[in-house]
């Protein structure tokens, strides 16, 4: 289970990271803990209730969708988490699926933070660069945590260049059971929705994580590449599942026409 010593870590280490050198000998960061006589009120509100709630949120959804997955079960494929800062997402979905659901997890990251921001994605929270966890430091965390080595995978590059046809042939036949996007930008946003779209089954779990950013604006960020996404294939199905504050699931009922006809092209590719 994540502690909260590892939400911790995920809200204040930025700060620590730009402190002079006498701040920093102040905090003490060891498996991710943070003690501080400089911690204010606000910063133990931030530690011990909103970071907590953020993690709860989110650790209920994971929940609900291992449950729908045991139910329906057999749902087999990957995990696949689109953005994987810090590993804090894919821990938590370690966590809630691997004693129910024999599944594969692969994480895409560019693992060199956010790409350049696009006119179309410009706010304050989001800046180049941002959100960087390098690949070994993200490995060395989730092995650490107990994800067998064998069942994790990691897809350097920013989307635009890394999911490549070839990449997908190598993937498939398999499908997808979750598919967590955790993207921010709609210009990332877009690229993983058409690369998904054959990796799509009957019940295939998808989660935008940040679908409330931008003001909840449906012209913006995961909502429009959704809804773009959606106009493009009118044959996929989806039905609404778990939302909260901030992230919005869908369940995939019907994923077009297109799935036989990816299992013969795979086939005689290979």
């Amino acid at each position: 289970m994540t502690s909260w010593q590892d939400r911790v870590r995920t809200t204040l280490y930025p700060v620590y990271q730009q402190a002079p050198a006498p701040v920093k000998k102040l905090f003490r960061f060891g498996s991710g803990v943070v003690n501080s006589p400089l911690l204010s009120a606000r910063q133990k509100w931030i530690r011990d209730s909103y970071t907590a709630f953020q993690h709860d949120d989110r650790r209920r959804l994971f929940m609900g969708i291992a449950q729908f997955a045991h139910t329906n079960r057999p749902i087999d494929g990957y995990y696949m988490e689109f953005g994987s800062h810090e590993a804090n997402t894919m821990r938590m979905a370690w966590d809630s699926f691997h004693h129910l659901l024999d599944w594969s997890y692969i994480a895409f990251d560019s693992f060199e933070g956010l790409p350049k921001i696009d006119t179309i994605d410009e706010q304050d929270v989001w800046e180049e660069g941002k959100l960087k966890t390098e690949e070994r430091r993200f490995t060395e965390i989730c092995v650490r945590h107990g994800i067998p080595r064998d069942r994790l995978r990691t897809v350097k590059g920013f989307y635009d260049a890394s999911l490549t046809p070839a990449l997908k042939t190598e993937l498939l036949p398999t499908r997808a059971a979750v598919i967590y996007v955790d993207c921010d930008l709609y210009a990332s946003t877009v690229p993983v929705l058409e690369f998904c779209k054959d990796f799509l089954q009957t019940g295939t779990i998808i989660v935008f994580d940040d679908w409330n950013c931008f003001h909840g604006d449906p012209d913006r960020g995961e909502r429009r590449a959704w809804r773009e996404f959606r106009e493009r294939h009118p044959a996929l199905r989806f039905e609404p599942f778990i939302g909260n504050s901030m992230q919005q699931a869908f369940i995939c009922i019907h994923p077009g026409d297109g799935e036989a006809a990816v299992d013969n092209a795979v086939g005689d590719a290979r």
